[in-house]
């Protein structure tokens, strides 16, 4: 990995990180999905506390997205995948995960509806 795709994966982690404080900072862990193939992109965002999970509101959190997009974007530009889905996964204690598809779209879905339960599925 190329060392300005390792600065933007940090800087991916630490954005979520912060903003999710912000909101609750008693949090557990916090996920960042982002999707994006042409000239479409997606991103979803939940974290959880002990005993429940809420999903970040777009329309609230309007500047986190637009941010976390903007690196995302730039991310997938410098690894030259499109179409490409990614999940970052921070805990309290500040560990992350960065996982990356490219075949499966439809992988890691956080929804509350038909059944979802907030937190990343397959």
């Amino acid at each position: 990995m190329k060392d300005r795709e390792t600065d933007l994966i940090i800087q991916l982690a630490s954005n979520l990180v912060n903003a999710i404080r912000k909101l609750e900072p008693q949090f557990e862990s916090a996920f960042y999905r982002f999707f994006v193939e042409d000239y479409q992109l997606e991103s979803c965002s939940s974290y959880t506390v002990p005993g429940d999970v809420f999903i970040v509101s777009a329309l609230d959190q309007d500047e986190f997205f637009v941010s976390m997009n903007d690196i995302c974007l730039e991310l997938m530009q410098e690894m030259e995948k499109s179409p490409g889905l990614l999940l970052i996964t921070v805990h309290k204690n500040f560990d992350y995960k960065i996982e990356f598809e490219y075949e499966n779209m439809n992988k890691w879905n956080i929804s509350l509806l038909d059944g979802g339960i907030g937190i990343p599925t397959e």
